[in-house]
Formats: structure tokens, sequence, C-alpha cells
């Protein structure tokens, strides 16, 4: 996941507390280029691309519950494979 937005504080510690609240304990937060920006990265085993498209949309739909949706989620089936990259992170948080 990719936040940029104003509330990137607030996206930090939601997603911290929706992760231990749905047990996923191998992810690393950091922070981009610019201060408003904010990139999740969760470790899973290898997967199809369309599972962990599905697990990104359940997450982002309780994200969404509580605060205004400014991120987007990798991998997405919807883009072409050559626009599903990440830019580097900056550090970490």
């Amino acid at each position: 996941m990719e936040y940029k937005g104003e509330e990137h504080q607030r996206f930090h510690h939601l997603v911290k507390h929706l992760f231990n609240t749905l047990e996923i304990k191998n992810y690393h937060i950091y922070q981009g280029k610019d201060e408003e920006k904010v990139q999740v990265f969760i470790e899973v085993d290898n997967i199809p691309l369309q599972e962990a498209e599905l697990q990104l949309q359940a997450l982002s739909l309780a994200l969404k519950q509580k605060l205004t949706k400014k991120w987007k989620c990798l991998p997405s089936a919807s883009l072409p494979e050559a626009y599903n990259i990440v830019t580097l992170p900056y550090k970490a948080i």
C-alpha cells in the first residue's frame, strides 16, 4: 500500500491497529521521498496475483471506513505488469 496525503500519521497508526487486529505480523512501514508518503509492505509467501489483490482489497475496505481513500494497493491485476511497480522507500518509520 502506498499513501500520499495530509493524514499520513493517521494512516500509519490505522494500518498498525488494523494489522494488529487482523494478526498480520510481518509488515514494514516506510516513509517515501516526501513526508506525506507512507509505504506499507506486507511479507507473504508466494501467492497468485489474484489472491494478493483480493487480500489487499479487503484491507483497503477496512481502512476506507476510517479514512478518506488516498492510497493505492499493489500488485493490481487491473494494471499492466509494467505498471505494478513501487518506488523505493527512503526510511523506516
